[in-house]
C-alpha cells in the first residue's frame, strides 16, 4: 500500500500582508519577464544568424594551463584593488527572506483533508467491494476461478455507452464490477485507469505466497514483458511509461479482500463453530473431532493438546511509517487488542495484592526479550514492536497476538493461552511449549483460567532453550526430562516491507501469508504423520538396542550380581526427581550462604597477609594482640559455620563449587553456540533466508568465540585434575571426557550425560555417577516419549479423519437444505418464506433467491474441493491406519473408506462436465521421465571407458 504525504497549502498573515503591498511592484515585475519571454521565443522561432559557426574550444592553441593561472591571478588582483568587474554600487540588492513555517491551522486543514481524503477513498473501496463480492463468486463459478477457456468472455448484460476509448460502461452499473464482468479488477474505486486481469492476479497471488515477489519488480517485469508485444502505456501528456505499482497494489488488496469475503460467506453459510473453525483454518490434527475411542489411551496423552508460543520482534512496524484515519481492521488470526489489554488488566490487579510471586526465576531474567531490554533502541521509531505467536505441534499457525510498544511481557501468551482454552472441548488437557514456561506457569497459579480445563503436569514446558534455564527446572516442569524442540513457526518469512506500510496492510498480509502456511500444511497433513510414524519407529529401534545392551551388564550398585532391570533404571529416575524438587531452594541458599563465608574468609586472609608488612612494626604490642585475637576468633567462627553448612571436608567442598561454577560457565557457552548454529542447521528449512553471507557471518563469529571457549575449557581441565589428585578415591562418572578438548566439547547436545552428574549435585546416588546408569534412564524416558509419540499420532489421525468427514457431510447437508423442497423452488413462486442464516449475508444487491442460487454452486465448488483433499490423503492414511490404530476403532475406518467412495460419486453428480483427475490420460509418468532426464543429462557419470584418455 502507499505511502501518502501531506500538502500543507495556502500562506500565513505574514506573507498575505507582504503580497498586498507590494502588489504593484510585483504585477510589474511579472509584466517584464512574460515581456522577456516572449522575446525569446520571437528570437527561437526567427533567428538573426540560422547556421552559426561551431566553434572547436581545441583549436585554441595560444591557451595553456599556465596562461589560465596568470589571468586568475590578474582577476584576483583587480578585485582587490576595486577595479576588475562590476562595481559594488552596480550589484543588485536581494533581501534575504526566512521560510515561513505553517501554522497551526493549516496543519489542521491539511491533516483534515487527508483524513477526509482516506475515509473518502475507504468508503469508496466499500461500496465496490460489496457490489464485487456477489459478482466474484458467480463469474467465479462460471469460469471456474479464471481457468477455463472463457476466462476473458464479457459476461457483461449492460446496454453499452461509450465513455472510454478502451472499455465500455454503462450508468447503472459501476465502473469496477463492469470492468470485473470482462475479467479485469480495478485499480482504483472510482473511474479507474488501469485494471488487471483476474488470472494475472491469481498468478501473482501464487507467486507472492511462495516466494514473495514485490510488486514494484512484478510491474517492472510486466512492463518490460508487455512493451514489445503491445504498445506502452505512457502518462498522461508524456512519452515515458507510467508507474503501475500503485494501481496493481490496490488490485492486489482488493483481490485479497475478495477472498477474504468469499471465505467468510463459505464459513457463515456452514454455521462453523469455533473449534471447527480452528481445524478448517488452522489444523484438523489438533482441533478435529474428539475419538470415538479416547478410553484406549493412557491418561497422561488422552485427548492431549500441545501448542507453542514464542516471541519475533523482526516484525515491527515505523511509526512515521503511514498516518491511518481509519479503524484498524484486526484479521481473525489476530487476537483483538482489547482482549490483550483486558489479561494485562488482570494480571496487574492481581500483582497489586501481592499475589505475584516473590522473586523472578534466573532464566526469567536471563531471557532479554522478556524485560523489554532486547533491541530497545530500535523499539523508539516503532509502534508494533514485534508479534507473538502460537502454533500447534504439525507447525501450523493458531492465533497471534501484535506486540505493542513493548518487549515479550507475560500478558500476550496468557492472552493466547486463554483464548485457545475457550475455544477447545472443555476437560482437554494442553501442554503448552514456551522458553520462558517457567514464569507462565507461575502466572497461571493466580490468572483466573478456567477450571473445567485440566492442565496437564507438564503444562508449561520449555523448548529448545535460546536462553538459561536450569536443569531442575526442565525437571520440574516436565515429567520425563525430555527436551521438546517443536521448532513451530521457525521458518516463517519476513515480509520486510511491512515495516513501512499501513496498519492495515501489515495485519492484512500477515494474515494472508499465515492462510496460505496453514493450507499448504493441511494438504501435506497426511505425509506429516506418516513422516513422524516412521522417524518414530526408527528411533525406538536404535534406543531398543542400546538398552538390550545395558540390560546384559552386571549391576554393580545391587549384591548378588544382578543385571541392570527396567525397573532399576525407573526407580532411579524417580529418586532424581525427587532429590531435585527437595533440594533446589534449600541448595540455593547454603550456595549464597557459602559464597557470603568466602568472601569473609578471603578478607581474613588479607588481614593476615598484612601482619607481615614492615608497618606492623610501629604498632604497639596490645594492638598487635588485639588484632591477632581478632583474625584468630574470626577465622574459627567461620571454619565452624562453613563445617556447619558443608557438613564434609571443607576443601573438596569448595572444589566442588568451584567445578560447579566452572561446570556452569560452559554450560552458558554451549547454549550460546547452539544458539548461534541454528540457523545453520535450520538452513535447509523452507522459509529459511539464511544465504552464502549468513552462513560466513555465523561462521566468522563461532571462530571468533573460540579462544574465550578454550579459555573455559582449560580452566576446568585444570580444576578437574587437581580434585583427581586430592581424592582419587572419589568414583569419577566422566573421567573418559578428560582431559576436555574444544572439538569434543560442541559436538555435544544439551542433554548430554556430562550435564547431570554427582560430583556437581553432590550426591553419590547411582544416577548421578554411573554413565551407564544414566544412559539407561534415558533410553527408558526415550522409549516412553516414543509410546506417548504413537498414541498421539493415534489420535491425531483419528481427529483428522473426523474432521474430513464431517465437514464433507456438513457442506453437502447445507447444499441439501438449500435446495430442498422447501427451500429454493417454494422461493420462486413465494418470496416472503421466513429468513434464515443466509439473509444475514451481505452480497449487494442480489435478491434471497440470487443469494441462495450463488451460495449454492460456491459450497458445490467448496465440496469438489474438500473432496479432492480427501482423495489426496488417501494413500498416507490408510498406510498409517493399519500400523498406528487400536483394533477397536475399525468401524472408523470403514466409514473413511466409504466417504471416498461417496466423494467420487458426488463429483460426477455436481458436476459431470468436469473430466475426473483418475483418467490414465491425464497421468504424467514421473519414473519414465526421470529416467530420461538420468539418461540425458551430460554430468560425466555415464562415460563410456574408451572416450576416457590416460592422465
Amino acid at each position: 500500500m502507499a505511502i501518502y504525504r501531506l500538502n500543507v497549502p495556502g500562506a500565513n498573515r505574514m506573507q498575505a500582508t507582504r503580497r498586498r503591498v507590494h502588489s504593484n511592484h510585483n504585477a510589474a515585475t511579472l509584466a517584464r519577464l512574460r515581456h522577456v519571454e516572449n522575446l525569446d521565443q520571437h528570437h527561437a522561432r526567427n533567428p538573426a544568424n540560422p547556421n552559426p559557426p561551431i566553434q572547436n574550444l581545441m583549436d585554441n592553441n595560444t591557451f595553456t594551463y599556465a596562461s589560465f593561472h596568470d589571468d586568475e591571478e590578474h582577476g584576483e588582483q583587480n578585485t582587490k584593488d576595486g577595479l576588475g568587474g562590476d562595481h559594488d554600487e552596480n550589484l543588485p540588492g536581494w533581501a534575504g527572506l526566512s521560510e515561513e513555517e505553517p501554522d497551526e491551522i493549516d496543519l489542521l486543514i491539511a491533516a483534515d483533508k487527508e483524513k477526509h481524503r482516506q475515509q473518502a477513498r475507504d468508503f469508496n473501496w466499500d461500496v465496490l467491494l460489496n457490489h464485487l463480492v456477489a459478482e466474484y463468486l458467480r463469474l467465479r463459478i462460471l469460469t471456474k476461478n479464471w481457468a477455463s477457456t472463457n476466462s476473458y468472455d464479457n459476461f457483461s448484460q449492460c446496454p453499452s455507452s461509450q465513455r472510454r476509448e478502451q472499455v465500455n460502461f454503462c450508468e447503472c452499473t459501476l465502473d469496477g464490477v463492469c470492468l470485473l464482468q470482462r475479467g479485469y479488477l480495478a485499480g482504483s474505486p472510482v473511474k479507474p485507469q488501469t485494471a488487471f486481469s483476474v488470472p494475472l492476479l491469481i498468478f501473482y497471488n501464487s507467486l507472492w505466497n511462495h516466494c514473495h515477489t514485490g510488486a514494484q519488480p512484478f510491474t517492472l517485469a510486466l512492463n518490460e514483458w508487455l512493451e514489445p508485444r503491445s504498445q506502452r502505456l505512457c502518462v498522461r501528456k508524456g512519452k515515458h511509461a507510467r508507474d503501475l505499482r500503485k494501481p496493481f497494489s490496490a488490485a492486489v488488496d482488493l483481490f485479497c479482500q475478495l477472498e477474504e469475503r468469499q471465505n467468510k460467506i463459505v464459513v457463515s453459510s456452514l454455521k462453523l463453530s469455533s473449534q471447527e473453525f480452528l481445524a478448517s483454518q488452522s489444523c484438523p490434527a489438533c482441533f478435529g473431532p474428539q475419538p470415538p475411542n479416547s478410553l484406549d489411551y493412557s491418561v497422561d496423552t488422552r485427548n492431549c493438546l500441545i501448542v507453542c508460543l514464542d516471541g519475533n520482534f523482526q516484525h515491527r512496524h515505523q511509526i512515521k511509517a503511514s498516518q491511518d484515519h481509519v479503524p484498524l481492521q484486526t484479521p481473525p488470526i489476530f487476537i483483538k487488542q482489547a482482549k490483550v489489554d483486558a489479561v494485562s488488566q488482570e494480571i496487574r490487579d492481581h500483582k497489586a495484592q501481592g499475589m505475584a510471586p516473590a522473586q523472578a526465576d534466573r532464566c526469567a531474567e536471563s531471557h532479554k526479550a522478556a524485560d523489554d531490554k532486547r533491541n530497545k533502541s530500535t523499539w523508539k521509531g516503532c509502534n508494533d514492536t514485534g508479534l507473538m505467536g502460537c502454533c500447534c505441534r504439525h507447525n501450523a499457525a493458531v492465533y497471534l497476538a501484535n506486540i505493542y510498544k513493548s518487549g515479550e511481557q507475560q500478558h500476550y501468551p496468557m492472552t493466547i493461552i486463554k483464548k485457545v482454552l475457550s475455544e477447545i472441548e472443555p476437560g482437554r488437557q494442553v501442554g503448552v511449549l514456551y522458553n520462558i514456561g517457567c514464569t507462565v506457569d507461575k502466572d497461571n497459579s493466580y490468572l483466573s483460567i478456567e477450571a473445567s480445563y485440566v492442565l496437564a503436569p507438564q503444562s508449561f514446558m520449555p523448548t529448545h532453550i535460546t536462553g538459561f534455564v536450569s536443569w531442575s527446572s526442565i525437571l520440574v516442569l516436565t515429567k520425563d526430562g525430555v527436551f521438546r524442540t517443536g521448532k513451530g513457526l521457525n521458518g516463517y518469512g519476513l515480509v520486510s516491507p511491512l515495516r513501512y506500510a499501513t496498519r492495515n496492510c501489515r495485519f492484512g498480509s500477515l494474515s494472508h501469508k499465515t492462510k496460505h502456511h496453514n493450507t499448504r500444511g493441511i494438504k501435506q497433513l497426511s505425509f506429516w504423520l506418516c513422516k513422524k510414524f516412521q522417524k518414530a519407529t526408527q528411533r525406538r529401534y536404535e534406543t531398543q538396542g542400546i538398552l538390550r545392551n545395558l540390560l546384559g551388564k552386571p549391576n554393580p550398585h545391587q549384591p548378588g550380581g544382578q543385571n541392570f532391570t527396567v525397573v532399576f533404571f525407573k526407580r532411579q529416575w524417580r529418586a532424581q526427581r525427587e532429590f531435585h524438587v527437595s533440594h533446589s531452594e534449600t541448595e540455593t541458599d547454603r550456595r549464597k550462604k557459602l559464597v557470603a563465608l568466602y568472601k569473609r574468609k578471603a578478607t581474613v586472609e588479607h588481614m593476615r597477609q598484612g601482619l607481615q608488612s614492615p608497618e606492623i612494626f610501629f604498632s604497639t604490642v596490645a594492638e598487635v594482640r588485639a588484632l591477632m585475637d581478632s583474625i584468630v576468633t574470626e577465622s574459627d567462627s567461620l571454619s565452624i559455620q562453613i563445617a556447619q553448612i558443608t557438613g564434609r571436608n571443607y576443601e573438596e567442598e569448595k572444589l566442588r563449587l568451584l567445578l560447579w561454577d566452572a561446570k556452569s560457565d560452559l554450560f552458558a557457552q554451549v547454549v550460546q553456540i547452539h544458539a548461534e548454529r541454528r540457523p545453520l542447521l535450520d538452513s535447509h528449512i523452507m522459509g529459511s533466508h539464511l544465504g552464502t553471507h549468513g552462513k560466513e557471518t555465523i561462521v566468522k563469529a563461532l571462530q571468533n568465540q573460540h579462544p574465550a571457549v578454550k579459555k573455559i575449557i582449560d580452566s576446568f581441565n585444570e580444576l578437574y585434575q587437581e580434585f583427581r589428585e586430592k581424592y582419587p578415591n572419589h568414583q569419577q562418572p566422566d573421567v573418559h571426557n578428560h582431559p576436555l578438548t574444544y572439538k569434543v566439547f560442541i559436538q555435544w547436545e544439551m542433554d548430554h550425560t556430562f550435564w547431570n552428574d554427582g560430583l556437581y549435585y553432590h550426591t553419590n546416588a547411582p544416577w548421578s555417577i554411573d554413565t551407564d546408569v544414566c544412559e539407561g534412564i534415558n533410553c527408558i524416558l526415550v522409549l516412553g516419549r516414543i509410546q506417548e509419540e504413537f498414541e498421539m499420532l493415534a489420535q491425531e489421525l483419528s481427529r483428522t479423519i473426523g474432521w474430513a468427514r464431517r465437514k464433507y457431510s456438513k457442506i453437502k447437508e447445507t447444499i441439501d437444505y438449500i435446495t430442498r423442497p422447501t427451500g429454493i423452488e417454494v422461493m420462486k413462486s413465494n418470496p416472503n418464506v421466513a429468513p434464515d442464516q443466509f439473509d444475514e449475508l451481505s452480497l449487494g444487491l442480489l435478491t434471497r433467491l440470487g443469494k441462495l442460487e450463488l451460495i449454492r454452486e460456491e459450497l458445490k465448488l467448496n465440496l469438489i474441493d474438500h473432496g479432492e483433499l480427501i482423495k489426496l490423503w488417501s494413500n498416507d492414511i490408510s498406510w498409517l491406519w493399519q500400523r498406528c490404530q487400536p483394533d477397536s476403532n475399525n468401524s472408523q475406518f470403514q466409514e473413511w473408506t466409504r466417504l471416498i467412495d461417496q466423494v467420487k460419486r458426488d463429483r460426477h453428480t455436481f458436476f459431470p462436465n468436469i473430466l475426473s483427475n483418475d483418467l490414465a490420460s491425464n497421468d504424467v509418468d514421473d519414473d519414465l521421465e526421470e529416467a530420461v532426464l538420468d539418461v540425458l543429462q551430460d554430468d560425466g557419470e555415464d562415460v563410456q571407458e574408451e572416450l576416457m584418455t590416460d592422465v
